[in-house]
């Protein structure tokens, strides 16, 4: 039977396997590592690193790809997904002050068509009231402000320097679950 660390004072307890679960599914993964590289943090199908150096968003994706196995930044696709990189990041919440970090996604293409830059789908997206406003050059997310106890998202201009998280996603859906036994 594989071990499963829990990150108490990053990771909420609903995020957390159960114990009473008769065994660990995708939908309850979480491991400190599990099929993931040394410093990297297993959550459903992909890996995630913090990147604590504030950069520039630029400088932020380049970071991620020099890791390699297709790493960018991260990419979201549900509220709980959302939830768990808030959480991992230490749930930052004073952007004027640096407090926020840079996700992958971007309208540089054309403005208010959002994109990741993993090239999957921008399929979940959360933006609080009046944002994204689309102002001149603003065009990078990042973390923003809570709202109804979620963080949201707000595009910058990419020369604001903020931590970030790197994800890449593992190949065959190979999870916590292929560990339970």
């Amino acid at each position: 039977m594989s071990q499963y660390y829990s990150l108490p004072h990053l990771i909420p307890e609903w995020l957390l396997p159960h114990e009473q679960s008769p065994g660990i599914s995708s939908e309850t993964c979480l491991c400190t590592r599990g099929f993931c590289g040394k410093g990297w943090v297993q959550y459903m199908n992909a890996c995630y690193k913090v990147e604590k150096k504030p950069k520039n968003w630029n400088e932020a994706e380049m970071a991620c790809q020099r890791y390699g196995t297709h790493a960018h930044l991260a990419s979201i696709h549900s509220t709980e997904e959302n939830d768990f990189i808030f959480h991992l990041m230490g749930k930052p919440l004073d952007r004027l002050n640096g407090e926020a970090y840079w996700i992958g996604g971007h309208d540089t293409f054309k403005e208010g068509n959002f994109v990741w830059t993993d090239g999957s789908r921008f399929d979940f997206q959360t933006f609080p009231p009046n944002q994204p406003d689309g102002l001149s050059g603003e065009n990078y997310l990042g973390s923003w402000q809570l709202v109804n106890g979620h963080v949201t998202w707000n595009d910058y201009v990419a020369s604001w320097k903020f931590p970030s998280v790197c994800k890449y996603n593992l190949r065959n859906g190979m999870c916590c679950a292929s560990h339970a036994g």
